[in-house]
């Protein structure tokens, strides 16, 4: 058993790029290489593969490194990629994958689960009514990831401002923009590894160093006030976490995922989006270079789990997923 652990070149701040491409720091391949040890520590045959713009280049070194799984799929295009080749891989699959915030969200709301009512905006010129929306309102990529586009100008008090915004989004990101309504409260992470039998982590809670939302330059440089476990009472921890299973469940999230919430004032957990690629990047081990800590990390550290047993775990659950049930065979 032989795992292929990819990497891509910027995959975390490649839409950041065309706003501020001098200042975003790339660390794909440190993140992979975290990924890598885990695994080799772990017990398991691993591999780091670069992904190639010419995917037959890639197969081409799958099939030469004779890699029975992929580790760290990072993009719909990759997905894609792996199904088309009939690979075996690690995360969600194509039906999760291939959905924006939008449809997510109503996935959500279709199971009776609580989450922010919104519109959304192809261009700065044709912005649907946002009069039934409660204000302040929150913009951002229908697609984004890594907190791109991402500032406090987001955060929407005025209708007159909603142009300026939604242009950045549309014109330089270059993608639709979700408009929400923006819940005041407590930003909470939750965290959930597995599939057959899925394990929620301690609760993340993330808090602001002189901002009002996490912004790119404050989640990218470790800026947050991260608190995990979260403190709150039993009964509000047990309802964030089982609206997070739910969740999870209703969207068909494979191996691990990260579901962003807002708790807000009534003590409401309200569903903001799920992360298929969220960062499990843990504390580095002495010796090694830095690498931005991933708030599933966090939550691994919190439940008592190295990095090789939560990285391990999460193998393990693709594993069973595609039938290799004798760990005993795959570690040989």
């Amino acid at each position: 058993m032989k795992v292929g652990v990819f990497w891509r070149r910027f995959r975390n701040v490649e839409l950041q790029r065309r706003l501020t491409p001098d200042k975003v720091y790339d660390d794909a391949y440190d993140e992979a290489y975290h990924h890598y040890e885990a695994l080799k520590e772990a017990g398991f045959d691993a591999v780091l593969i670069e992904w190639k713009d010419d995917p037959i280049k890639t197969y081409e070194v799958i099939q030469k490194e004779e890699v029975d799984i992929i580790f760290n799929a990072s993009s719909l295009k990759e997905i894609e990629f792996l199904e088309l080749f009939n690979i075996p891989y690690v995360g969600s699959g194509i039906d999760l994958a291939a959905t924006d915030k939008r449809m997510r969200k109503d996935i959500v709301a279709a199971h009776g689960l609580p989450t922010p009512k919104y519109v959304v905006a192809y261009s700065a010129n044709e912005i649907p009514s946002v009069d039934h929306l409660r204000f302040p309102l929150f913009v951002k990529p229908i697609m984004g990831r890594g907190s791109a586009g991402i500032d406090e100008e987001n955060i929407v008090y005025d209708k007159s401002r909603l142009p300026k915004v939604v242009s950045k989004i549309t014109e330089k990101i270059g993608q639709p923009a979700l408009i929400e309504e923006f819940i005041e409260g407590r930003e909470v992470t939750v965290g959930i590894i597995g599939y057959r039998n899925p394990i929620v982590l301690p609760l993340l809670e993330i808090g602001y160093n002189n901002v009002k939302t996490n912004t790119y330059e404050h989640k990218m440089f470790d800026n947050e006030i991260i608190k995990c476990p979260m403190e709150v009472p039993e009964e509000i921890e047990k309802r964030i976490k089982d609206t997070a299973l739910r969740i999870f469940k209703v969207l068909n999230a494979r191996d691990y995922a990260r579901i962003d919430m807002i708790l807000g004032k009534d003590n409401v957990p309200y569903f903001l989006e799920l992360n298929t690629y969220a960062g499990l990047t843990t504390a580095v081990e002495r010796g090694e270079k830095h690498v931005h800590h991933g708030y599933m990390g966090y939550m691994a550290k919190a439940a008592g789990m190295t990095r090789k047993e939560f990285i391990g775990k999460i193998l393990e659950s693709a594993l069973e997923r595609y039938g290799f049930e004798d760990k005993e065979l795959l570690l040989a």
